[in-house]
Parts: structure tokens; sequence; C-alpha cells
């Protein structure tokens, strides 16, 4: 099941890769679900990006509160590994293989793994 947020991204992505990307990101949200129900974080990085991007809401702060009590917005998971993979790859001059795993090993070491 989706809840109304993953399915109105799921409608208004475009698919470019056609049925075989449509199935295999329903595969892959089921599988890394952690409930029944689907949502926008669930989904694959791609349609998690589209999603950030497509409705995405900016309120202005308000005048009359002090700046250090605003609250600035949560960066989604998806965006902060997509930073990490930037950054690496910026650092390692384009090095794809060594960033890949410089990445797991710091993956595992984090999880536990």
């Amino acid at each position: 099941m989706l809840c109304d947020d993953a399915l109105r991204t799921m409608t208004d992505y475009s698919w470019p890769g056609d049925v075989r990307e449509l199935e295999n990101s329903v595969e892959r949200a089921c599988a890394l679900s952690s409930g029944p129900i689907l949502h926008p974080g669930d989904l694959p990085t791609q349609l998690q990006d589209f999603h950030l991007h497509a409705y995405r809401t900016v309120l202005p702060p308000a005048n009359d509160a002090p700046r250090q009590q605003r609250t600035s917005a949560v960066t989604p998971l998806a965006e902060l590994e997509r930073q990490a993979i930037l950054d690496t790859l910026r650092q390692l001059k384009g090095d794809k293989l060594t960033a890949a795993r410089l990445l797991a090993s710091a993956r595992r070491r984090f999880i536990g793994s």
C-alpha cells in the first residue's frame, strides 16, 4: 500500500526506464520498507530526489522570531547520501571504484555489519 505522497510521486514521475524501472522501484521499496505502507522515504533515491524537488514548499521565517529560534528544514537521508558520494568522488578525483570501496567500508563500520 502507498501513502498519498508516495503515490503522487510515482504517478508524477516520468519513468525514463519504463516499466522495468517502475517494477524495480516498487520491489526495492517493498523490500526495504519498515511497515505495510510505503512512504516517499521508502522509494529509491531518484524518486526521493524527484519528490523533494517537485513538492518542496519553503515557508518564510517569521519576522518576529529571533534568528536562533527559527527551525531549519531537515535534510533527507537520500540527500545526505548523495552529498557523501559526490564529496568522496570529488576528493578521489572521480575514482569510482575506490569511492565505492571507501563508502562501503564506512557503511559497514557505521551499521556494525
